[in-house]
């Protein structure tokens, strides 16, 4: 391993409706900084996606991995939002071969991305609860491979705009969530992008990566959520500290969708 990280699994080209960087761009980025495996994650944000961009994605990793024969490129997705659309979603995933599925949940259903939402106290509070119950029929319907920044309205509503979110009313759905993941064998997302906002805080911290291996859980994956190349692994080692803090001694890369771990350097 690199003194970085052996993996990012959670990147965006301009294949997603919010990056300008080209693949090759990415791709370079990472042999500059010595990693090892990667994944193009673009979005498919299942309400609003584009077939050809999640073609090109694909098929430029494709391209990409048979091109450099010192980085592994793998075919990801970052499927948003599945259970809004349960028909594009299906459509979705058979359109391609796919090495890595990342599961995220970014708006609840009839609403918009967190991103453009700006709540006071006491509408957070209802946002976040509605958002993890969304998100545990999401993990319980259990076709993909990694459960993306599963804290994600906090990078904005507590991160971004300052206000507080008493995490104690969730604790027993979050519970149900790591849990249902853990007896699945599916993965829990170290999202690092928290941490380029003032508040800079992992996605999820590292308490609830902590109690998903108390609960069972195998699989960490790794994920800076870079839109840009300067963003590639920032973060990673406060992500690797926490993993280790929780008690992994590996990340998971998904290749062909089945784990492969990866130990981390003592």
């Amino acid at each position: 391993m690199n003194n970085i990280t052996p993996c990012d699994c959670h990147l965006h080209t301009n294949n997603s409706f919010d990056s300008e960087t080209p693949a090759e761009q990415q791709v370079n980025r990472a042999r500059e900084l010595g990693i090892a495996t990667i994944a193009l994650t673009d979005h498919c944000d299942i309400l609003e996606w584009s077939d050809a961009n999640i073609a090109r994605s694909n098929a430029q990793a494709i391209e990409l991995n048979q091109k450099y024969d010192d980085i592994t490129v793998l075919r990801g997705i970052e499927l948003g939002e599945p259970l809004q659309d349960i028909e594009e979603t299906a459509r979705a995933l058979g359109l391609c071969e796919y090495d890595f599925i990342l599961c995220s949940l970014h708006n609840l259903s009839g609403g918009e991305d967190f991103y453009y939402l700006h709540p006071d106290e006491e509408q957070a509070k209802d946002l976040v609860r509605r958002y993890f119950d969304e998100l545990l029929e999401t993990v319980r319907w259990n076709e993909f491979d990694s459960l993306a920044h599963m804290t994600y309205p906090l990078r904005y509503i507590t991160e971004r705009d300052g206000v507080p979110v008493d995490m104690a009313s969730y604790q027993p759905v979050i519970r149900e969530i790591l849990a249902t993941l853990a007896a699945n064998g599916k993965a829990l997302e170290i999202n690092t992008s928290g941490l380029r906002n003032p508040g800079g805080r992992l996605l999820p911290t590292v308490e609830y990566v902590r109690l998903f291996r108390e609960l069972g859980g195998k699989y960490i994956t790794l994920g800076s959520d870079a839109h840009v190349p300067e963003h590639m692994a920032v973060g990673m080692a406060e992500g690797i500290a926490a993993a280790k803090a929780a008690g992994f001694t590996t990340a998971t890369v998904f290749i062909n969708r089945q784990p492969v771990e990866i130990p981390f350097d003592e």
